[in-house]
Parts: C-alpha cells; structure tokens; sequence
C-alpha cells in the first residue's frame, strides 16, 4: 500500500468523523415545550388558524398552526417563561371574518401546556400542566373587578380627551370631568399597586411576582418600592432574562432616584439660546417634562403655573422640557398656557431618556444643590411639597 494511498484513507476518515460530527452540532434541540389546544363549539365547516406571538425582548415570534379536529399544537424551546399571545382567525360560512382576533394573554413555559377554550370566549381559558399560567389565572380572577374598574375609568377618560378636539364642547366643564376621573383613576391605580405589591411581597419564589413587578414599575411604580420589593425576590429568578432586564432598568432608574445629583444638560431656548440646568445651583428648580400634544401635561399646567406664581419669591424656578418637534405647536401651548418660565426643547428626547422618562407629564424637583429632592409632583402635592421645603 502506497503511503499516499494510506494517507488518503486518513484524510478520508478524519473527514467522515468531522462531518459526522458537524452534522451533529448542527441537529435542532428537542423541544422543551409544546402547547396543546382544544376548541370547542367549532362547526365542521369552520377553518381556523390559531397564531403564537412569542415576545423575547423586544423582538416577536411568530408561529402559526391550523385546528384539526378542534385540535392544535405548538412546540419549541424557552429557556425562562415568554410572554406570549395566543389567537385565532375563523373562516365560517356566512360570517366576515373579524378585523382584529380574539386573543388571551399567557406564559410559554418548559413542559406540556394544555389549554382549552370555547369559539365563543377564548378569555375564559383553561390551562392545565402550567403552573404559571394558572397561577396568573388565579391573579386575574380575584382581582378581575378592580381591573374592569380601571379600565372604565380610563376608556372614560380617552372619551372626554377626543371631545375636546371638538369645538361645540364646553372646554372647562370637560376639564373638571377630566380632573375628577383622574382622582378616580389614581385611587384605583394607588389601590392596584397595593394588591400587586402584596402578592410579590407573599409569593418571592414565584416568575409570576417577578413578571407583576416588572409590569408595576413599567405603570409607574415608584423607584424606592420597585427596589424594595425586587430585594425580595429570590435569587434565581434575577438571573431570568426579565430578572437581568427589570435589573438593568433600575440600575438606570437610580442614577435619577431621590438623593442622587441631577444629570446636567444643555438645551435651547424658544429662541435658539442654550441653557444648562447648572445655572441653576443656588435655587430650587422644577424640571418638568412636557408636550403641547400631551393632554394630562396640559391639564397639569396650571397646576404649575399657580404654583409658580405662590412660590417664586421663596427661590423656586421652574424649567420646562418639551418633547416637541413641532416648534409652532410648542410655542402656541406656551402662549396659551401661560407658562412664562424658561422652556427648552428636547427634540428626540435625549434629555427625557438622561433622567429615565418613559411617560409625561413627568418631574424632578432640584435644591440648590443640584440634588434631587422629589420626583413626579402632581396636582396638590407638588404644592405641598414646596412649602416644605422652600425657605419662609
């Protein structure tokens, strides 16, 4: 045998077992996770289409599956439980299909899922081999009233905001409905935070505390109460990829938290001029993150501006920041608003995204210092607030 022939055979072999062993690399996982479904009330005729809309991060998977038999099935693989959306589209003869599918909220989680709904209400699914998903369901079932209430109150709400686009409408009387559903509104969100921050407190071990919490804090959960009770979750779940990001975003959260230092900034003017919150070292300065086209931080304005008027004599500024772009519509809200402190405009929201803003009306109350002493004073408490603390 010739060595080229022996080295041939070599080089041969060695190339099979790379191969078999890239093919092996290359094999997809099992699945660590299969949804199984059952719909009921479903004619022979119907053709349904169930979707999973899988959200990881900021990105959506989706997958879709057909009902046989009223019968579907999904599977996968998760490493911690996803937030996902299960829907379906109906083609059944004689009916238009519906412009927007009935979906249900739900956890994917590692395991066998069994879920089984009526044609006629997915939202009152039954879940089966989850232990997340039923516990979530527990959740929403004792607390289903205060749910609906917040959602009356709120769609109430949006009903008064698109009458005031109309020009036949009684402005202020539609302004003291406003007023009244937002006191509603914050009893009912004060009391949602209470029956959340309860549950997480009793239930540390469990994803679905830790998910509550994320939720909370994304509504506005105060920064000091989130940390509190993320100190209390226990330790696997931090480790989760909700655990590392709801982390993440109080770490960032912090750096703006009561008793840290203000971030400085520099931002133009209504005239081109640029004005650093520095210059503002020596007094008391509310930054307050606004828009024209932002209806509660319109109806907060003369909350301000009142407020302004009371305590300017006592070292108190105010320093607006709008998230406009429209320099026309900025300007005309600061006429008709009477806001006749120094405005700037944070086009793109670099300034909004510095000091953690993720929803206005938002604001920070500053010492002289350059500390911040208090965050989102709304309506009597900003007033409250400033005769404690301003110099008599």
């Amino acid at each position: 045998m010739s060595m080229y022939y022996h080295r041939s055979i070599q080089f041969i072999l060695s190339l099979l077992l790379i191969t078999g062993s890239t093919v092996s690399f290359a094999q997809k996982k099992a699945p660590n996770y299969t949804l199984k479904g059952k719909i009921t009330g479903m004619k022979p005729a119907d053709k349904m289409t169930v979707y999973l809309e899988r959200y990881i991060g900021d990105d959506m998977q989706q997958d879709s599956a057909l009902v046989k038999s009223g019968t579907f099935s999904f599977h996968g693989n998760v490493k911690d439980p996803v937030w996902s959306i299960l829907s379906y589209s109906l083609a059944a003869k004689g009916k238009k299909q519906e412009a927007v599918r009935p979906s249900y909220q739900l956890f994917i989680e590692k395991g066998v899922l069994n879920v089984s709904f009526s044609l006629e209400d997915i939202s009152q699914a039954v879940f089966s081999g989850s232990p997340l998903n039923i516990e979530k369901a527990a959740y929403e079932s004792k607390t289903a009233a205060l749910t609906l209430a917040l959602s009356d109150v709120r769609s109430a709400y949006f009903n008064i905001e698109d009458l005031m686009g109309d020009s036949t409408q009684n402005k202020e009387k539609l302004k003291q409905q406003m007023k009244a559903i937002e006191k509603t509104s914050d009893s009912l969100d004060n009391l949602k935070t209470t029956t959340d921050s309860l549950y997480i407190a009793r239930h540390p071990s469990n994803y679905f505390s830790l998910y509550l919490l994320s939720e909370s804090f994304r509504h506005g959960m105060p920064f000091e109460k989130t940390m509190g009770l993320f100190k209390q979750i226990k330790a696997p779940l931090k480790l989760t990829s909700l655990g590392m990001k709801l982390t993440a975003d109080l770490k960032r959260a912090q750096k703006v938290s009561v008793g840290m230092m203000a971030p400085e900034f520099s931002l133009p003017d209504s005239t081109g001029k640029l004005v650093n919150l520095s210059s503002y070292r020596g007094k008391y300065v509310l930054v307050d993150f606004w828009a024209s086209w932002c209806v509660p931080c319109r109806q907060e304005n003369p909350t301000v501006v009142a407020a302004y008027q009371k305590f300017a004599a006592r070292n108190f500024n105010v320093l607006g920041i709008s998230s406009d772009f429209d320099k026309g519509s900025w300007m005309k809200a600061l006429r008709e608003d009477k806001l006749s402190w120094p405005n700037l405009q944070d086009v793109g929201s670099k300034v909004g995204k510095l000091f953690d803003v993720s929803a206005i009306p938002s604001n920070f109350l500053v010492d002289p210092n350059g500390k911040i002493i208090a965050k989102n004073l709304r309506g009597a408490a900003l007033e409250r607030k400033l005769a404690e603390v301003l110099p008599h």
